[in-house]
């Protein structure tokens, strides 16, 4: 007895490619929003990580610090704590010791993202294992960061004179130009100075 083996038709095989082509069209530009939208949160991220060092350093009287944990590459803000349980060499004050600022979530880096560059007052840093640390009364450092991945290219600037960080993709500065105003034209002529 003979049996007949079916084959898959001209009209089968345009149905089922048209059919992937479909789903392709759809599947892949969701992921790649989604890639792009992680990528682009965690720079949003590290932007108000450096916001809140900033912040903390003209606010607070305790030592603060950035730091890049060099096993999870998390880049973490920490403060320096007085350890009740040790003392320094001459036995009257309490030893300090750097921990994580519980109040502020440390950035953790996307998979395909690094940190390509880090300056620190215009030096590069090179490495994983880094920390950037105030110094009471001192001046904080300009901080540049310049972060690459597949989908972005972002450098973010934190001035030492700035509790704002600067966010630059590809390039492109977001620092506004200040304008200059006619007050006259503008109407206010007839204002006293």
């Amino acid at each position: 007895m003979r049996v007949a083996r079916r084959a898959f038709t001209l009209i089968e095989v345009i149905i089922a490619v048209a059919v992937l082509a479909i789903l392709s069209a759809i599947i892949v530009p969701r992921m790649t929003r989604t890639v792009n939208a992680e990528h682009d949160s965690a720079v949003s991220r590290l932007v108000d990580l450096l916001s809140m060092y900033a912040f903390r350093d003209a606010t607070s009287p305790q030592q603060i610090a950035l730091w890049q944990d060099p096993d999870t590459q998390w880049i973490t803000l920490l403060v320096a704590d007085r350890d009740p349980t040790a003392s320094s060499g001459d036995g009257d004050h309490a030893k300090f010791e750097w921990v994580a600022d519980p109040r502020v979530v440390p950035v953790e880096l996307p998979s395909g993202m690094e940190l390509a560059d880090l300056s620190i007052d215009g030096l590069d840093v090179s490495g994983t294992d880094w920390m950037i640390a105030t110094v009471p009364g001192g001046g904080r450092p300009t901080i540049e960061m310049h972060l690459v991945s597949d989908v972005i290219d972002t450098v973010v600037r934190l001035d030492s004179n700035s509790v704002t960080p600067i966010r630059i993709d590809s390039g492109n500065s977001t620092i506004r130009v200040r304008e200059s105003q006619n007050l006259d034209e503008y109407g206010s002529r007839s204002e006293q100075w």
